[in-house]
């Protein structure tokens, strides 16, 4: 029997990996240990990630049988949004009331890679619905809205490094964008008027000044989505991009400081 991961552990912010090996005798091996898992602890289902396998599998107990629900996906909803009040054992003496669909179609794989189609209805949907969230990364306190969030955190404690809605090196870079376009406007004035011209005087210091603030951006944007669990590496791809970006930005502003001082 393998372990239940429970709150705060990071490991189930992890969103899972699809499975395209199907004769993997690992997959086996996983489901296997899954449903000893759900016996030993009374489960109705239970997704992967729960044991610590980032993997898109959900077993569900179905009387003395088990649906095995491989790459899992919600492709159909039925009926009125509705208040369910759910608890999970990933998330044990905890209560969170959050909207859910009562009847829902899942489409998935079997054991041996064959498409297959499941509805489920009432309690079993809003099992199914909290089991897929948690395949992707989510948990019952991201249906929460922000103010809810909040208390939520405040009671029972946050993870510290889950992704926030808006990051610190989005305002550094907001705050450099707005200095670039302030250079821009300026030189265009210092071509015409004299007011403008004493940013031709200081070419050099704000190229340093807008190189350094570059900088400081990169340093703490790595910094940030390292800090992060649930920050992908892309956004750190795009941090190399944007920094990239910026930088001839600042040199093209350089070089025609230079060239209209020249004239």
């Amino acid at each position: 029997m393998a372990e239940i991961l429970t709150y705060p552990d990071h490991t189930l912010l992890q969103i899972s990996g699809l499975i395209r090996d199907f004769k993997d005798p690992n997959l086996v091996q996983i489901i296997d240990e899954m449903k000893k898992t759900i016996e030993e602890n009374s489960l109705q289902a239970l997704a992967a990630i729960q044991i610590g396998i980032p993997l898109r599998i959900i077993v569900l107990k179905k009387d003395d049988d088990y649906e095995v629900m491989i790459n899992p996906v919600i492709y159909g909803k039925e009926g009125k949004y509705f208040a369910s009040t759910e608890s999970d054992e990933s998330l044990p003496n905890i209560e969170v009331t959050v909207n859910r669909y009562p009847v829902i179609k899942i489409m998935y794989e079997d054991r041996e890679g064959n498409q297959k189609f499941y509805t489920a209805k009432d309690d079993e949907a809003v099992l199914l619905q909290r089991k897929i969230d948690m395949i992707f990364g989510g948990y019952l306190f991201d249906k929460l809205s922000k103010k809810e969030q909040k208390k939520f955190f405040k009671e029972y404690g946050s993870y510290g490094d889950t992704c926030p809605t808006s990051f610190v090196k989005d305002k550094i870079l907001t705050a450099l964008r707005l200095f670039l376009v302030s250079h821009f406007v300026l030189l265009i004035f210092a071509l015409f008027a004299n007011f403008a011209k004493f940013v031709l005087s200081y070419n050099t210091p704000l190229f340093i000044l807008e190189f350094a603030w570059l900088i400081f951006y990169a340093l703490y944007a790595k910094y940030e989505t390292t800090k992060y669990k649930n920050c992908t590496s892309c956004q750190g791809a795009n941090v190399f991009g944007t920094s990239a970006i910026y930088l001839a930005v600042i040199v093209v502003l350089y070089g025609g400081s230079w060239l209209i001082k020249s004239f």
